[in-house]
């Protein structure tokens, strides 16, 4: 991945990614779904340890570069799908591992994403997703400060459903009660990072490019009382 990134999309996303193989590894035989994949940087991220994956999303023009960007990186075993992630036109029972980040605060009804995912996994099938909890509450404060200050505008959100802005909003719990509720059981959980989204305001990420800097990170983000309280939740569930 020493490669220049000429889309700049992928180089933050890409450093961010590190976590996932680390905390919920794949073997090379597996099939994967990776259920609103964007642009694609789990699969490089995870390149060379499974099988086959498919990406599948709503957002033609994002699947578009994902195929640039696997291109790029050598990536040939990945293939994607344009579809609304809450009815997925893929087989039952056809893959070992699901992944869902960074999408289902985006959906209209979350519970039918987590039912698609029950439906798509094997039975000894395992799902990783990811919960907002810290980054939401981190930029509404600093957009409240912004405003006293007068340096920014309050931003009108849609009153129609947009795929690119949050639309679901619950604890930590109620997040895990929901994605259990379809099928699920939780394995294990961590944040994934105990550093506010400073990368929003132009820092560059080196709670995770800096390695000892991770690795400190990392041991915090897995502890009990501490994992509430990163960025996001990211949690395995297996498929019971």
């Amino acid at each position: 991945m020493n490669q220049t990134d000429v889309f700049g999309f992928l180089r933050g996303k890409l450093v961010s990614s590190r976590i996932y193989p680390e905390f919920f590894p794949f073997n090379k035989e597996d099939r994967v779904v990776n259920i609103g994949c964007g642009q694609g940087p789990q699969a490089i991220a995870y390149a060379g340890q499974y099988k086959e994956m498919i990406g599948v999303d709503l957002d033609e023009k994002r699947l578009e570069k994902s195929h640039e960007a696997m291109r790029m990186y050598g990536v040939n075993n990945y293939k994607t799908i344009c579809s609304n992630v809450e009815a997925m036109p893929l087989p039952d029972q056809s893959f070992d591992k699901a992944i869902a980040v960074d999408i289902v605060e985006h959906v209209q009804n979350p519970q039918k994403l987590c039912s698609e995912a029950n439906r798509l996994l094997k039975p000894t099938g395992e799902l990783l997703v990811t919960f907002p909890t810290m980054h939401d509450k981190f930029t509404d404060f600093v957009s409240k400060i912004g405003r006293v200050l007068g340096r920014k505008n309050q931003t009108v959100k849609s009153t129609t459903w947009n795929p690119d802005e949050h639309n679901q909003f619950h604890s930590p719990k109620a997040w895990i009660a929901l994605v259990e509720g379809c099928g699920f059981k939780l394995s294990k959980s961590r944040a994934s990072t105990l550093f506010p989204p400073l990368h929003l305001y132009g820092l560059p990420r080196f709670w995770y490019s800096n390695n000892f800097i991770h690795e400190i990170d990392s041991f915090f983000c897995q502890l009990s009382g501490l994992k509430n309280y990163g960025q996001a939740l990211v949690c395995v569930f297996r498929k019971i």
